[in-house]
């Protein structure tokens, strides 16, 4: 789990990310607001599908 991430675009794959002992970054494209993901433990949402490279990059 400690090389995995979790990418989601709701609270919930975020949760199950968190709850699996991996990484959980939302995507802003899709059901849940950014806002959300984040006051869910994301540790970072990301704008764009090259936004997400750089997250999984750096």
């Amino acid at each position: 789990p400690e090389t995995t991430v979790m990418i989601g675009d709701t609270t919930y794959d975020i949760e199950m990310g968190l709850a699996a002992g991996t990484r959980a970054i939302g995507v802003s494209w899709g059901y849940h607001a950014p806002a959300n993901l984040l006051a869910i433990g994301a540790e970072a949402v990301a704008d764009s599908p090259a936004h997400l490279g750089d997250l999984l990059d750096g």
